[in-house]
């Protein structure tokens, strides 16, 4: 009898050992699906705001004399504005193109040091910049320079304090260069926020004071080399790319 049951316990495995193993080989491993990798690449716009600071230098010549004078003040103030760009991202390297559009308060006064009673006064109304980009992602962490062409519209017075002084202006459009750089990151989304900090130099370029000889006896051109210096917060939508 204990045979017989013994031989019926081992029939039973030989015939269900077969079952087992394909049941085993059916029950393939779970696949890792990695997830995705992000990506910069694509049209972005967005706004920006911050503070803005220029250096003014005057150069003045006085006829009678012969001589020259050298003003040099600050102007400071807010600026606010948009910008559009397109970044294309291979590994690691993130290259692109933005423009940049701002309007300005930046304003500066000092008293004009080759006449007493005098005032120089300086504006920029507006801000717009051009330039390339190149930065290096760490995943969501975008690192960048840029470079490229800035442009300004100042206004430029002279005004007395005594009278009849009448209001000295000129209105000029510049064109400079300009470079600088940042950092930016995407928190949600195709939503990106930056910090950057731009450096924009517009040389030294000539203007005419008409009717300044008249009153003051210094040359009517004017030399202004001008300076200014740009920190800029941003908010960033992009169209394509990884939105993960």
């Amino acid at each position: 009898m204990k045979k017989f049951a013994a031989g019926i316990i081992g029939l039973s495995t030989l015939i269900a050992a077969p079952a087992i193993a394909a049941d085993l080989t059916l029950k393939a491993p779970p696949v890792f699906v990695p997830p995705p990798v992000f990506s910069w690449t694509g049209l972005y716009i967005g706004v920006h705001g911050g503070g803005a600071w220029a250096d003014k230098q005057w150069d003045i010549t006085n006829t009678g004399i012969r001589g020259r004078f050298l003003e040099q003040h600050t102007a400071s103030g807010f600026l606010g504005g948009g910008q559009i760009g397109f970044n294309y991202q291979t590994g690691p390297l993130v290259w692109g193109a933005e423009a940049q559009f701002s309007w300005s308060d930046l304003d500066g006064t000092s008293g004009c040091g080759f006449q007493t009673g005098l005032d120089c006064h300086t504006k920029a109304s507006w801000l717009g910049t051009a330039a390339a980009r190149l930065g290096f992602a760490f995943d969501r962490t975008l690192v960048f320079v840029k470079g490229g062409s800035a442009w300004v519209n100042d206004k430029y017075d002279i005004s007395g304090t005594f009278a009849p002084f009448p209001i000295v202006s000129v209105d000029q459009t510049r064109w400079g260069w300009m470079f600088g750089t940042g950092i930016e990151h995407a928190f949600y989304g195709n939503w990106s926020v930056k910090v950057e900090y731009d450096y924009l130099d517009f040389g030294k370029k000539t203007l005419n004071f008409t009717g300044l000889t008249a009153v003051t006896g210094y040359d009517e051109p004017v030399d202004i080399r001008q300076r200014v210096h740009l920190v800029k917060f941003g908010l960033n939508y992009r169209f394509g790319g990884n939105a993960n």
